[in-house]
């Protein structure tokens, strides 16, 4: 049976860190990394007075495939065999929904480590996957240190 792990990406600092930990438990599960980015249609709408223009679901989804790539190839370039994913619709339910139809073994996660008022105001992908996941998830905090959900 063949061991998969799923890793989110969303280009940021915090899920490269959350790569390198997803890096080493899938070679100690000598598991498939499925390196996952999500073109959030929450945001391919949105635009700032005076900044760029709204973003289409096309270029949202480009974004995503680039991240998607790009953790493959680090995965790649460590000895894993990789594969690339992207969804597109809202992160957290498109992390899950993915892991749960590859039955994934586990999902790496990094967070951005808000807490408070801050992370009731801009929400967490990554508590809302721990909360709805089916299966194991580790994350991976700002500091790279490692917990498991």
């Amino acid at each position: 049976m063949e061991n998969n792990i799923v890793i989110p990406t969303d280009g940021s600092e915090y899920a490269e860190k959350a790569a390198v930990a997803g890096f080493d438990i899938a070679t100690k599960m000598d598991a498939t990394v499925h390196a996952l980015a999500v073109g959030d249609i929450d945001r391919s709408e949105v635009s700032a007075v005076g900044g760029a223009p709204p973003r289409t679901k096309e270029d949202v989804t480009e974004i995503a495939a680039e991240w998607a790539e790009e953790l493959t190839a680090d995965a790649e370039a460590n000895g894993l065999e990789a594969e690339a994913v992207v969804r597109t619709g809202t992160p957290a339910d498109e992390i899950v929904d993915y892991a749960t139809e590859i039955d994934a073994d586990i999902i790496v996660i990094g967070t951005a480590g808000r807490s408070g008022f801050e992370k009731r105001i801009l929400g967490s992908v990554t508590d809302k996957v721990v909360r709805t996941a089916p299966l194991p998830v580790v994350t991976v905090r700002p500091d790279g240190t490692v917990d498991a959900a």
